[in-house]
């Protein structure tokens, strides 16, 4: 945004508070009218004997596959989910949502056309990141939604993506590559203090607890792993491997501060000018574009700090590609324990100082990592094709 338009709008808001409050009311008619006729729009649940509605925040679209997956999987059960936007910029990678509520829609009478409804049509809800579903959707807390939904008979779960519920001193104490050791800024001030709310909260919630990644499992109390869900048919590639005399490396990082982000792109770029990979940094590509972004690569770059993979990973597993992240050997035990064929994740293990060194092995040595990769899709499919994350929600909620 020019500093012309920010200008212009900062003297606008100025001037509109200056207002008299009836005036402010007769501007802001237009404005309500429009969120209300969005909020009135949103599609009603399909009829089953059980309805999940799970939101608000559709974090890397688990919020819609997670809907698919226990429509998908499991008898007599119809999902919907909401994206509400935080901003009105908010970059979402155009996930798919069943429900997306703009700013300007939750400017509008959120609780009474939208809350009610789910109050109505849905017999459970699955709180994101411990925020509420019936409105306030990043101010308030799932605990104020509790009273009604259980005035309305509506049974409530709670899963957390990560960030959100990830004790930053606790992590740092258990993980040696934790990008929480050393002095915080800020930001990291600032997640733990959403972490301890949300903490907070969860000592009050009595309901199911999730978590998407297995990491997060010794760290959040009660929590039970819900898998992340990929479509693995969309990702599947024919496309050939290591077969380039310079492979090309992948990296996406969502959060470069917390995955380790500045540490591999300096090595990537010092094997980039030796010749030996084409090296390819990844960022603000939508969803749409990530099948074929993936297909690209020869070897993806995931994670080094935080312990376990997620949705990047298992996508570039389902497409056949070598994938480079940090997983601890507690997490490789748990995922080897729950695969139906005890095999551990099909991920190279590499640290933010060694990932370097590790993509100079892949180089030499293609044979051996080709045949790693051909067991990726298999494996992503038994794990995170929505069938476990069905069972789980079905065991934990859906009784």
């Amino acid at each position: 945004m020019s500093p012309t338009v920010s200008g212009l709008r900062r003297r606008a808001a100025i001037a509109f508070a200056a207002l008299p409050r009836p005036a402010q009311e007769v501007a802001f008619l237009p404005w309500r009218a429009r969120a209300e006729r969005e909020l009135r729009s949103l599609g009603p649940m399909g009829y089953a004997a059980r309805r999940l509605y799970v939101g608000p925040w559709n974090t890397a679209g688990q919020g819609w596959e997670w809907a698919r997956a226990v429509e998908r999987h499991l008898p007599h059960v119809a999902a919907q989910n909401l994206f509400a936007l935080r901003t009105a910029a908010q970059t979402h990678f155009n996930y798919p949502a069943d429900h997306e509520i703009s700013v300007v829609g939750q400017r509008g009478r959120v609780r009474k056309i939208h809350g009610e409804r789910v109050l109505r049509e849905a017999t459970h809800v699955l709180f994101e990141s411990g925020r509420p579903v019936l409105g306030n959707f990043h101010g308030g807390s799932m605990l104020d939604d509790l009273p009604a939904l259980e005035d309305a008979g509506i049974r409530s779960a709670v899963v957390y993506h990560g960030s959100e519920i990830r004790d930053l001193r606790e992590h740092a104490e258990r993980f040696p590559h934790s990008p929480f050791r050393g002095e915080w800024d800020d930001y990291f001030g600032t997640l733990q203090l959403i972490v301890d709310r949300n903490l907070d909260d969860l000592e009050q919630f009595e309901g199911p607890v999730l978590v998407s990644t297995p990491d997060q499992v010794p760290m959040v109390p009660r929590s039970v792993w819900l898998p992340l869900v990929v479509d693995v048919d969309r990702f599947a590639s024919e496309a050939p491997l290591l077969e380039r005399e310079r492979p090309v490396v992948l990296h996406a990082p969502s959060n470069p501060r917390l995955k380790g982000g500045e540490t591999v792109r300096e090595q990537m770029e010092e094997l980039a000018a030796r010749d030996l990979i084409e090296y390819r940094l990844l960022q603000g590509v939508g969803n749409a574009q990530m099948p074929a972004a993936i297909a690209g690569a020869d070897i993806v770059l995931d994670q080094f700090a935080l312990g376990a993979t997620g949705v990047f990973a298992a996508e570039a597993q389902a497409a056949g590609r070598v994938v480079l992240a940090h997983v601890t050997p507690e997490v490789r035990e748990m995922l080897a324990a729950a695969d139906p064929e005890g095999a551990p994740p099909p991920v190279v293990e590499a640290t933010p100082q060694d990932v370097g060194q590790v993509v100079e092995q892949v180089v030499a040595e293609r044979d051996r990592f080709r045949e790693l990769a051909a067991a990726a899709p298999a494996w992503v499919r038994r794990n995170h094709d929505g069938r476990r994350s069905a069972q789980v929600l079905a065991d934990t909620l859906l009784r």
